[in-house]
């Protein structure tokens, strides 16, 4: 998956191969409801690139 960080306030996934596509869709329709309120990705823990296999989020109720 690359990210590219469009502004301080923006970023984008772009998915690198059909599976993460398919992660990336399923995520959209878990944060994003068009019948019920969106949700939010929060950052939990600490990410250290160094000993860290990849970042730690939560999904939390607007």
């Amino acid at each position: 998956m690359k990210i590219s960080i469009e502004s301080e306030a923006r970023i984008k996934l772009i998915p690198e191969s059909k599976h993460e596509k398919e992660s990336l869709d399923a995520l959209w329709k878990l944060v994003i409801r068009c019948d019920k309120d969106s949700k939010v990705l929060c950052p939990i823990g600490s990410y250290l690139p160094a000993t860290d296999d990849g970042a730690n989020f939560v999904i939390q109720d607007q």
